[in-house]
């Protein structure tokens, strides 16, 4: 029931600290690093809803050093403690669930862990990253020109 009742009281908001020191923001890619699961699968993005027959409950392997877009950003309470998830996009027709603070602890999300949010590295590293989600289908080329546009005015 502790579920149920938490699913009802969502709210949404537009950003959100997480614990490895990152603000994240609505449009925002999220990156990713390996999933947890023995299988290789990413135990704290799951798939919303109820699975249907060939699809996957959580985000598959194949998205290990991805990323994915946030669409909305949710805060409950759960067992008296306020947590946060994240409705994300993968590029497909199904939208994930991102636990994010125990992704990040999972190493599911980079950084992780309780470390300060550090450079990844230069600007066109991270302009060829979005031109890479983008030609695989992961980006629109909406959420591509904003990010892109982000990362130029930095």
């Amino acid at each position: 029931m502790d579920n149920f009742f938490s699913f009802a009281s969502l709210a949404q908001i537009t950003e959100y600290k997480a614990t490895n020191g990152i603000i994240y923001h609505l449009n925002d890619t999220v990156k990713l690093g390996r999933g947890t699961a023995p299988n290789g699968e990413f135990l704290y993005v799951e798939e919303r809803g109820i699975p249907s027959p060939g699809h996957t409950r959580f985000l598959p392997k194949e998205f290990t050093n991805g990323g994915v877009i946030i669409k909305k950003i949710n805060t409950h309470k759960r067992s008296g403690l306020l947590k946060y998830d994240l409705v994300v996009s993968a590029g497909g027709l199904f939208n994930f669930s991102l636990y994010i603070d125990d992704a990040i602890m999972a190493c599911e999300v980079v950084p992780c862990g309780h470390a300060a949010a550090k450079p990844v590295g230069s600007v066109a590293d991270e302009l060829k990253k979005l031109k890479d989600l983008l030609d695989s289908g992961a980006l629109t080329q909406a959420e591509y020109d904003m990010q892109k546009k982000k990362l130029l005015s930095q």
